[in-house]
C-alpha cells in the first residue's frame, strides 16, 4: 500500500502537469489581424510538437509501468488519468488537422504573400 500511494502521488503531480498544458493551450491568443495564414500554420505546429512529445512520454515504458501497477491495484487516481489521456489525444489530433489543412492553404496562398500582385 505504501508503493501504491507514492505512486498515486506521482500520477497526481502528472495529472495537474497535463491540465496545467491543456489550460494554457487553450487560451484564447491575441494577435494583429495581418498576420496571415503562416503564423496561424506556425502555432499550429508548436502546439502539434508539444503534445506530441506528451504523447510520447505517456508512451513510454516508465509512465505504462506505474499506470499498470495502480491498476492491479485498483487506484481511483486512474479515472482522472484515462479522461486526461483522452484530452490529449483530442487536442494533439485537432492540431494535427489544423497543421494538414494550413499547410495545404499556404501551398497555395504562400506565392501569394511573397510576391507582388502584378
Amino acid at each position: 500500500t505504501e508503493v501504491t500511494e507514492k505512486l498515486e502521488e506521482v500520477v497526481m503531480i502528472w495529472i495537474k502537469q497535463i491540465r496545467q498544458v491543456l489550460l494554457e493551450s487553450e487560451q484564447i491568443r491575441r494577435e494583429a489581424d495581418d498576420i496571415g495564414p503562416s503564423a496561424e500554420l506556425e502555432h499550429w505546429k508548436t502546439r502539434m510538437s508539444s503534445f506530441n512529445s506528451l504523447l510520447e512520454e505517456i508512451k513510454s515504458s516508465r509512465v505504462k509501468k506505474v499506470i499498470s501497477i495502480l491498476q492491479a491495484a485498483r487506484s481511483k487516481t486512474l479515472k482522472q488519468w484515462k479522461e486526461l489521456d483522452g484530452s490529449i489525444t483530442v487536442a494533439a489530433n485537432e492540431a494535427k488537422d489544423n497543421v494538414k489543412y494550413l499547410y495545404t492553404l499556404d501551398k497555395f496562398f504562400g506565392p501569394l504573400a511573397k510576391a507582388s500582385p502584378v
